[in-house]
């Protein structure tokens, strides 16, 4: 499995880089910053000589204190796992409510982003905020009532540097462009964000594509006009299943988009899958969590009632509360479809319905740079893949069983968060509507229906279809849900056969 995010959040711009006038935007790639004086100053600005960036300490007109989080949060204090889960549990409220207000529709029918990763931009944003804006953004990331949020952020992103997880910082200079020290030595001392000239867009796409390990090349065409800082940073991680899929038990299955539309799928199969699954009541959804090896699961949260209608999840949504409340382990037949997809979209309407829209009107970030600086737009780019990567193919591909065992199915819209075990932080959540937009609909057979299984007989071979004419591929019965009955066999062993209710 492979997710991969990159998310931009912080390029300005302004006029003359060496005679800075006028108010100056900032924009979160991008926050990108524009100045108000006319745009042919602003083009001339940008043909200026890109000589390589100076030291950091001649980048600074006057330094300045820095606001201090309080005391005791530094010196080598080693925070408790309450800390860290609180922390988490921050980072999941900045996830879900973005995921609330991002559009999911046939246009764009699935949504993947980073709250770790937007939560590590905002932050670093803040700590160059002063006055109001600093208090706005500290309650967009839900940190105004955390004391030493930055150290114990930072010192999450360094105990994720000994995992499958990597999370790689930088802030772009142009050179000329006058930023405060302190907001620099506090971006890399809490952060990493180390500093860089800012010289070409071939540079900045290297840096993006070496960051995701190859998945998000060429992201920008171009540096935005009269940009001189961007700060960025990008998540990526490749995990392995602790229970591999077996690739050549994969085969095409049936996702239920909705009521009258299907679409289909390869289908990653196995017959005996250690999961921790709960049918939750209040959510009305089933919840499971697959563990990944290194301390991190893959949390899937699909509604009882199926086919599509994920977003009234979100509102409800506690993933501490899940975890305190998913029972142990339990093999079962598992059929979980293979995803992989790319995910870009501009985040200020996000943002902005979050109560941060005076970042792009005139916020104060003094802390950054005397010039006035504005946030004009946020961008955001993702790519995600579930598969057998890493899976050992094994040699047996038939598994046959005397009795049933339970069985989950995905097989409907669901949400789903890659979890840090120790901390409870999503670093990455998403709502898969179309695991395959690029594939042709099928009308589904019975649209009053639900595709979703929970409790099946285990098939003699996962990797064939059924052959009963009634059955459509992946299992799921053309009449409607299978239901379990208990009988005893010829050899005197309790087997279960199924129904289909009328």
């Amino acid at each position: 499995m492979k997710l991969c995010l990159l998310l931009l959040l912080l390029g300005l711009c302004c006029l003359g880089l060496t005679h800075l006038r006028g108010n100056v935007n900032l924009r979160f790639i991008f926050y990108t910053i524009h100045s108000s004086e006319s745009e042919p100053r602003l083009c001339s600005c940008l043909q200026d000589e890109l000589a390589p960036a100076p030291d950091v300490s001649s980048l600074v007109a006057e330094e300045e204190e820095v606001d201090e989080e309080l005391p005791g949060c530094g010196g080598g204090r080693v925070f408790s796992p309450e800390d860290h889960r609180a922390i988490g549990g921050a980072v999941e409220r900045l996830g879900l409510r973005l995921l609330e207000k991002l559009l999911i529709g046939p246009q764009q029918p699935n949504v993947v982003l980073s709250p770790l990763s937007v939560a590590l931009a905002l932050a670093q944003l803040t700590l160059g905020a002063r006055n109001e804006t600093e208090k706005l953004l500290l309650e967009s990331i839900h940190a105004l009532n955390l004391p030493c949020y930055h150290h114990i952020l930072g010192g999450l992103l360094s105990q994720f540097s000994n995992t499958s997880l990597e999370v790689a910082t930088r802030m772009y200079l142009r050179p000329g462009f006058e930023v405060k020290l302190s907001f620099v030595e506090d971006s890399l001392a809490r952060y990493k964000s180390a500093p860089a000239p800012l010289v070409s867009v071939e540079e900045v796409n290297q840096w993006v594509e070496n960051a995701t390990n190859g998945h998000i090349p060429n992201f920008l065409e171009s540096i935005p006009h009269g940009v001189v800082l961007m700060l960025m940073n990008a998540v990526h991680f490749k995990g392995e299943w602790q229970t591999r899929f077996d690739p050549l038990v994969t085969s095409k299955g049936v996702f239920y988009l909705d009521n009258q539309n299907s679409v289909s799928v390869d289908m990653m199969k196995s017959a005996q899958y250690p999961l921790r699954l709960l049918d939750d009541p209040e959510l009305e959804a089933q919840v499971a969590s697959f563990p990944f090896k290194g301390n991190t699961s893959f949390l899937i949260v699909m509604p009882l009632s199926g086919r599509g209608n994920v977003s009234y999840l979100l509102p409800k949504l506690n993933i501490s509360d899940l975890y305190r409340r998913l029972p142990q382990e339990k093999t079962m037949q598992v059929n979980l479809p293979k995803v992989k997809l790319q995910y870009r979209q501009e985040l200020q309407e996000a943002l902005t319905s979050m109560g941060l829209g005076s970042l792009f009107l005139g916020p104060d970030l003094s802390g950054i740079s005397d010039r006035p600086l504005r946030v004009t737009g946020v961008r955001h780019a993702s790519a995600v893949e579930l598969s057998e990567e890493g899976v050992e193919a094994s040699a047996t591909t038939v598994v046959t069983s005397m009795r049933s065992v339970s069985q989950f199915s995905v097989n409907s819209p669901f949400l789903f968060a890659l979890v840090d075990d120790a901390s409870l932080a999503p670093l990455f959540m998403g709502v898969v509507t179309n695991p395959a937009p690029d594939r042709d609909l099928m009308l589904n057979d019975d649209p009053g229906r639900n595709g979703t299984m929970s409790d099946q007989p285990l098939a003699d071979d996962i990797g064939k279809r059924d052959k009963d004419s009634d059955t459509e591929p992946g299992g799921a019965p053309a009449g409607g849900r299978q239901q379990l009955q208990s009988e005893d066999g010829p050899d005197g062993k309790t087997e279960k056969t199924t129904s289909s209710q009328p």
